[in-house]
């Protein structure tokens, strides 16, 4: 009589399969191209639609060429920004300008009718958006509202269709979307076509990012979502870099969209993901797939021992058979339900303070460039150490950890004395502590939630998150109120999560949860009942 075989878990054959093998270091490559691209569409309107420096026109002094004495009794001076005021002039004795001396103008000022604009081909000349900021902070804000209402679509697409099906819808949209901005010639069509990119496109970091942490078992995981973040932080780079020396803000946008194409084309011929694969039930798919890996790997698929692969999402009491959604069901579980709201907080909070402090940071300093750079730069050490202290402190003290310090910097840079000396590094052990709370937040929230609805909950989430970066791009604008006013908000809001995370469990070592029931088990109340939960949940790794 033949043994029967103990059923394996999918972790188990990642780790036998090799996570470092040819398979998935080909894989990596492709899905780290999209990645890369997400930074681009993530962060490229900081650029497209930055500030641009401009004063009043006034008509009868432009004729006098090499000669700009005439602005010091025409236009009033900024004496914060040292250069003339950019939203008002002196008014003039008669409506129209003769000769452009002192005595034609009075100590009264008068809003702009029209604007002169440095040199250049941007966003701001063109559309004629002088003194009206609210009207160029609105471009961040429309874009993340495209990105609001994609997260959900996303994920329901990726659950209910496939990763790489998500992976490639994502960057067909943008890419259409994208090169199609270049060419409005509207404000408002403008507006329009920001919105349908990142509405129908935003999808397209979490999506690559799901595929290549479900390539990987349990021990992969941080690794791998560090390479996304780096790989992300590389872009960002790169994105400064472009905007720097691409004079034109519409030969900029060909630039970043027009390589979304190359992955909409090869995406198609991606596997798609095992793990999601079996969260289906289509099995003997996920271990065709499996078998061309270890061949390509150059591993005799026999030693898989895939006949014998077990998934508790291949349990029929496990199955869906009603009409219920399983994000209805998901919801109706108290545990979920807790975990689903303080991790939308935790991300909504990364989001705004991130991106906050990303676009804030442009007035840091002369060169608005270099200061971004170095700002995002601060994050690689950043995706480094979390690789290192995620697994070794565990997932909430290194949560907490980072929202208190970065609280405590934020206040500090909000109300000591502004310096070169100390201010600017205050602000990147900011932006530091708060890139590593992100990251941590991306790993936590893909390790609470069950495999055949991963996708959709961190879309809620994130979704949710959404909300803080719909908000960041306004926060230049509180400046207006007072300088400190966006830092006190910043800080305020880490303190907040970092006494949320303390009502969260611990996964470090914690096999990824494939049901609702098993990421709905009780919660231990005390240390022992702890310890002894994680030694049982890893001998049930090991022993699989």
């Amino acid at each position: 009589m033949d043994e029967i075989k103990k059923p394996i878990n999918l972790d188990s054959v990642l780790e036998s399969l090799g996570p470092y093998g040819r398979y998935n270091l080909l894989n990596f490559v492709l899905l780290l191209f999209p990645v890369l691209l997400s930074s681009f569409y993530e962060c490229g309107f900081i650029f497209e639609a930055q500030e641009q420096t401009y004063r009043c026109e006034v008509n009868g002094c432009e004729e006098r060429f090499n000669d700009t004495s005439w602005l010091d009794y025409a236009i009033p001076n900024n004496t914060k920004l040292n250069r003339p005021d950019m939203c008002s002039r002196y008014a003039t004795i008669n409506d129209t300008i003769q000769q452009c001396t002192p005595d034609e103008f009075i100590n009264k000022t008068v809003p702009c009718d029209s604007f002169i604009y440095e040199q250049g081909r941007s966003f701001v000349k063109e559309f004629d958006l002088g003194c009206q900021e609210w009207k160029r902070a609105l471009v961040g804000t429309v874009h993340n509202s495209g990105m609001f209402a994609a997260m959900l679509v996303t994920g329901a697409i990726s659950d209910r269709f496939g990763r790489k099906v998500a992976v490639g819808i994502a960057s067909f949209a943008s890419f259409i979307f994208g090169i199609g901005r270049a060419f409005t010639n509207n404000y408002l069509a403008y507006l329009a076509m920001h919105f349908l990119e990142a509405g129908f496109g935003g999808g397209l970091y979490p999506s690559a990012y799901v595929l290549a942490v479900e390539l990987v078992g349990l021990k992969q995981r941080v690794i791998v979502s560090a390479m996304c973040n780096m790989t992300f932080v590389v872009g960002e780079i790169l994105l400064a870099l472009l905007a720097w020396f691409v004079d034109s803000w519409r030969n900029y946008i060909f630039i970043l969209y027009s390589p979304a194409i190359l992955v909409a084309i090869y995406v198609w011929f991606m596997n798609e993901s095992a793990r999601w694969l079996l969260s289906k039930g289509r099995r003997e798919e996920a271990v065709n797939i499996l078998k061309s890996a270890a061949k390509i790997n150059n591993l005799d698929p026999r030693k898989l021992e895939l006949d014998a692969l077990g998934d508790p999402l291949l349990d029929p009491k496990n199955q869906t058979v009603d009409k219920m959604s399983q994000f209805s069901k998901a919801i109706r579980s108290t545990i979920i339900w807790k975990r689903l709201i303080i991790c939308s907080f935790l991300w909504m909070t990364c989001s705004l303070v991130y991106y906050g402090l990303s676009i804030n940071a442009m007035s840091l300093s002369a060169n608005k460039y270099v200061t971004f750079m170095l700002v995002v730069v601060v994050e690689i050490p950043a995706y480094v150490i979390v690789v290192v202290v995620l697994d070794k402190y565990g997932r909430k003290k290194t949560l907490v950890v980072n929202y208190v310090l970065c609280a405590v910097t934020n206040l500090l840079f909000a109300f000591l004395p502004k310096s070169d000396w100390w201010s600017i590094p205050i602000y990147l052990v900011g932006k530091w502590s708060v890139t590593l709370a992100y990251s941590s937040v991306y790993i936590y929230v893909s390790e609470v939630f069950p495999t055949n609805m991963r996708q959709t909950l961190i879309s809620f989430c994130s979704t949710a998150g959404r909300i803080g970066s719909l908000v960041a791009p306004m926060t230049p604008l509180l400046h207006q109120y007072h300088s400190s006013m966006p830092t006190v908000i910043f800080g305020g809001m880490c303190l907040i999560s970092s006494m949320l995370v303390l009502m969260l469990p611990e996964t470090r070592n914690m096999r990824l949860p494939d049901t609702i029931e098993e990421a709905d088990m009780r919660l231990p109340d005390t240390i022992e009942e702890a310890e002894e939960l994680s030694r049982m949940k890893t001998r049930s790794v090991v022993s699989s």
